[in-house]
């Protein structure tokens, strides 16, 4: 049940707000009359309000209203009130006509004008009897009142999606949620709220131009849609998926594969892009996924094809449970694929689930450069979700592959214990070991100088860790 009091203090207008809030004490003090004549004032006075706000910002269909209103402001006489019964009786089409309220609004509104009026005019009833409404009545119109009109502010559906559309291509957009989120979504009418989240998802996946912004790519309005959607998506995820399926078999058979792959990566994270998600458009994603390991199996990582970013993003979704499941092929798309593609999709989404791949590529390192950008965009990133075997491993292949000790191998080494603090006394064990390997290294024949590292690396780590027991 509607909580009044919580919608009370929601009530957009600051001067229909006591109105309202009397309105509120009649009923709860059990005066069922005053409470639905006075809410149907508040509903007037209100929408009378936003009409004029409308016209104000330039919208010519709240003219008439407005100007009839204006007209007789201050005059009590006759001709006057006869005027303001006439806007009353139009006020609510006038408010279904710009958008502030629907047409099931309308029939809701029009049975609480209809009982304010028995209310008020007794004689419209047969023999003359009072109206006597059940509290419950009151209690009813006072609810639909606010839900529909009060806690509204004056905007329009389609004024709210150009304003979002405004927004998003503003350069200085900044895409802070909470401002996101009330302004295009909590305080605004659940009919505009459906059409701002239905333009979010068709440009998210779709990659429309914008006709009358020729200039601003599609793919980077896309990813501040999608970014909205995750923001409308905490708010109404139901209401989000609905929207993705709504647009998911248009998006299944465009003909450009790379805006589906980029909609895969800007959209792949959110659970309610997955909701949208036919069967058949799964195995399509799956696919996709394969195509993309066959395309880079065995290409080392200076040969033709370059790994495109999308590419990249798609696969490091793997990180993601619920996508693994969705889609079986991630787990093995990198198989046979070189160190360095391997490691790029790493740096792309650090998580658990890639810091089990860190040790391998250490392994694997080939050149200075290729083991130094290994620790930089794939060990470093993924330490902070190692367990401790996973570190042992890792340590185990930096320590043995001397081409992981190039220029700032021993800085990373010094990152890499501060990042796994949350290790405890399993951190220290596993650095020892680490010191032992490097010692016994040192006399061997090797293109660094074993003793030199082993002798720096205990020099900056070897204080710092826990007294053995």
């Amino acid at each position: 049940m509607l909580d009044l009091e919580v919608q009370l203090a929601r009530v957009a207008n600051a001067e229909v707000r006591p109105l309202v809030k009397e309105a509120h004490r009649c009923y709860t003090t059990g005066a069922a009359r005053a409470a639905i004549v006075l809410t149907w004032t508040a509903v007037c006075a209100d929408l009378i309000d936003k009409i004029a706000t409308l016209y104000q910002s330039g919208e010519a269909q709240a003219a008439d209203l407005t100007n009839e209103v204006a007209a007789v402001q201050g005059k009590l006489d006759r001709a006057s009130i006869v005027a303001m019964q006439g806007v009353e009786s139009r006020v609510l089409d006038t408010a279904v006509t710009l958008e502030l309220i629907d047409a099931t609004q309308r029939v809701q509104l029009e049975r609480l004008r209809e009982d304010r009026n028995l209310c008020a005019h007794p004689s419209l009833r047969p023999m003359g009897e009072l109206f006597d409404p059940p509290l419950e009545y009151a209690r009813a119109h006072l609810a639909v009142a606010l839900d529909a009109v009060l806690v509204h502010p004056a905007s329009q559906g389609r004024k709210v999606v150009e304003a979002f559309a405004e927004h998003i291509l503003d350069p200085g957009f900044l895409g802070d949620p909470l401002h996101i989120a009330y302004a295009f979504f909590r305080q605004v009418r659940p009919t505009a709220r459906r059409r701002v989240v239905e333009f979010a998802a068709r440009h998210a996946m779709l990659e429309p131009a914008l006709p009358d912004h020729p200039a601003v790519a599609p793919a980077d309005v896309a990813d501040r849609m999608a970014q909205c959607l995750r923001i409308f998506a905490a708010e109404d995820r139901d209401l989000v998926a609905e929207m993705v399926g709504k647009f998911a078999q248009r998006w299944s058979t465009l003909p450009q594969v790379e805006i589906q792959r980029r909609t895969l990566v800007r959209l792949g994270d959110l659970d309610a892009f997955w909701s949208g998600m036919s069967e058949p458009m799964l195995s399509h994603l799956d696919a996709m996924v394969r195509d993309i390991g066959e395309r880079h199996k065995g290409k080392a990582g200076w040969e033709a094809p370059d790994l495109e970013s999308s590419e990249v993003g798609a696969l490091a979704l793997a990180a993601l449970a619920e996508v693994r499941s969705a889609l079986p092929s991630l787990e093995g798309a990198m198989d046979g694929w070189s160190t360095l593609r391997r490691a790029r999709v790493v740096a792309q989404r650090p998580s658990p689930y890639f810091a089990e791949f860190v040790g391998p590529l250490l392994e694997e390192a080939s050149s200075f450069d290729n083991g130094g950008e290994i620790q930089r965009v794939a060990v470093l990133p993924c330490a902070v979700y190692m367990t401790a075997d996973q570190l042992q491993a890792a340590l185990t292949a930096w320590a043995a592959n001397s081409q992981c000790w190039g220029w700032g191998a021993i800085d990373n080494v010094v990152r890499l214990f501060h990042a796994t603090a949350h290790l405890g006394t399993a951190r220290d064990s596993a650095f020892r070991d680490f010191f032992s390997r490097l010692d016994a290294l040192a006399g061997t024949a090797s293109v660094v100088d074993y003793k030199d590292i082993a002798n720096q690396v205990k020099g900056q780590i070897a204080g710092l860790l826990s007294p053995e027991k």
